[in-house]
């Protein structure tokens, strides 16, 4: 115990020690599932990018924020993009729109835009140390409208196999495909984004049972659910966030404010999840006196405008400043353990839910706990890059998350989803990926975006990660594989 804490700490020192600079160092999926040593290089600006693009095999890593190693890719030069000194950032008042570099973090840009154009951005996710371009082009999504962030670009420009730039607007016919490429189509160095006024809004937290969730949703624009999986499983304890428009007050619900045992319910939920960060065989006992309890709790807020997380944090201000409450402790998920997710039809969810709670309690005698909650998030409407979730449907995104070495059993959670619902999307961060999605993703779909990486890429020196070819259904695994250094393959 005490050898494997040093051998950490002594990891984590030496990947501080190698931001931003070039040389062997180690390329880490989030949380440190997958992981492999590789050159990296640390592009200061975008001549210098070309010309390291058009020496040989090279991948693409922004903030490395993916947990099921899409950026893990042996053999190959790693082009560190959010490291690098591709900073661009300006906005265009007359088309609101916003320029964005490849080494600009989700959190450069909403400061830019809130701080000196009274601006932000539709949709984002809940972690904004990632780079933009990461973030579009592994599907991240908030909830709500847009909520898919990559929806949201009309221009992008990468650089082909030789260096060259080149330029995709909205309308284009390849530009549906190259906007959310998932790391086939590389490196993107600028994007123009859409951007929106700052507003406030109606934030409505709410600890319910999921019988209730219509009435929870009601009024509501966007819309955050968790289910606490250890509870009733015909009817489980529901955590909700809603938002809505100012304009539509008398319209959203009015929950009461916590008073008895809803001011009990908070004093616990804070102090449960310390318990079952360090615990997890009592997930389920703890759980189940929560459901015993049949607890309520609601907070209603007004969102400050200029509030960079009101989606995962309704208070003012950021949540790591803060200790945690209902809404952090069970939306702001980033640092809890592993997190699995995929997208099902979205009037399918509270199915899909139900069924992942009787399976995953069928597993608990082997040892496997849920941790925490089964999280999903809204995405209503429909999206125009080709493989965003919702591209053909309103859809929810389902997040599961257990201690990092029971990854495994989540993987085995997708593909039971997978046998019953043949509509799972994949999410391209944080997806078992592989050939079982093919179908969902559409062959066609998919084959298009092999032409176009074929176009400007026909000398193959982009190379992107087992677990996307293996959805591909292209190539051979690279050195440094399991599969190509045993001779499997």
């Amino acid at each position: 115990m005490i050898r494997k804490y040093l051998r950490t700490r002594r990891e984590r020192a030496a990947d501080r020690r190698a931001i931003g600079t070039d040389g062997k160092r180690w390329v880490r999926s989030w949380i440190n599932v997958y992981r492999c040593e590789t050159e990296a290089r640390v592009p200061h600006d975008e001549t210098a990018l070309a010309k390291l693009v058009s020496e040989g095999r090279y991948s693409c890593v922004g903030q490395s924020h993916s947990y099921n190693g899409v950026q893990v890719v042996p053999g190959v030069t790693a082009m560190m993009m959010r490291e690098g000194g591709i900073k661009t950032l300006s906005y265009d008042p007359a088309t609101e729109t916003v320029r964005v570099g490849a080494s600009v973090s989700v959190r450069d840009l909403k400061l830019f835009l809130r701080d000196q154009h009274g601006r932000g951005l539709h949709n984002s996710g809940n972690y904004m140390e990632q780079s933009v371009v990461g973030a579009l082009a592994t599907g991240t999504h908030g909830f709500g409208p847009r909520a898919v962030m990559a929806d949201s670009v009309v221009e992008l420009t990468f650089l082909d196999g030789k260096g060259q730039r080149v330029t995709l607007r909205r309308g284009d016919p390849e530009f549906a495909y190259v906007a959310l490429s998932f790391g086939t189509i590389a490196p993107i160095v600028e994007l123009v984004l859409e951007t929106k006024p700052l507003e406030s809004y109606i934030s409505v937290s709410s600890m319910s049972r999921l019988s209730k969730l219509d009435e929870l949703r009601q009024g509501g624009i966007a819309v955050n659910w968790a289910v606490m999986p250890y509870t009733d499983p015909d009817d489980p304890v529901v955590m909700t966030h809603v938002l809505a428009e100012c304009a539509d007050e008398k319209v959203v619900v009015a929950h009461p404010k916590a008073s008895g045992s809803g001011k009990f319910a908070a004093w616990f939920l804070r102090h449960y999840y310390k318990l079952d960060r360090f615990l997890p065989r009592l997930r389920r006992p703890m759980q189940r006196f929560i459901d015993w309890l049949d607890l309520e709790q609601s907070e209603r807020v007004i969102t400050d405008p200029g509030d960079l997380d009101y989606l995962y944090d309704p208070k003012p201000g950021l949540k790591e400043n803060r200790a945690p409450s209902i809404t952090r402790g069970l939306f702001s998920t980033t640092y809890t353990g592993y997190n699995l997710a995929f997208f099902v039809p979205l009037e399918r969810a509270p199915a899909v839910v139900k069924f992942i709670i009787r399976e995953a309690d069928a597993l608990r005698d082997l040892g496997f706990f849920l941790k925490g909650i089964i999280s999903v998030r809204e995405l209503p409407g429909v999206a125009e890059p080709v493989f965003a979730a919702n591209a053909r449907r309103p859809m929810a995104a389902i997040d599961l998350f257990a201690d990092p070495r029971d990854y495994a059993w989540l993987e085995r959670l997708q593909r039971l989803v997978m046998r019953y619902e043949v509509d799972t999307r994949p999410h391209f961060g944080k997806s078992a990926l592989g050939p079982q999605f093919r179908s969902s993703l559409g062959l066609d779909h998919l084959d298009q975006l092999m032409r176009i990486y074929e176009r400007y890429f026909p000398e193959g020196n982009l190379m992107f990660s087992e677990r996307v070819r293996a959805m591909f259904d292209v190539g051979r695994p690279l050195p440094g594989e399991a599969a190509a250094d045993a001779g499997l393959v």
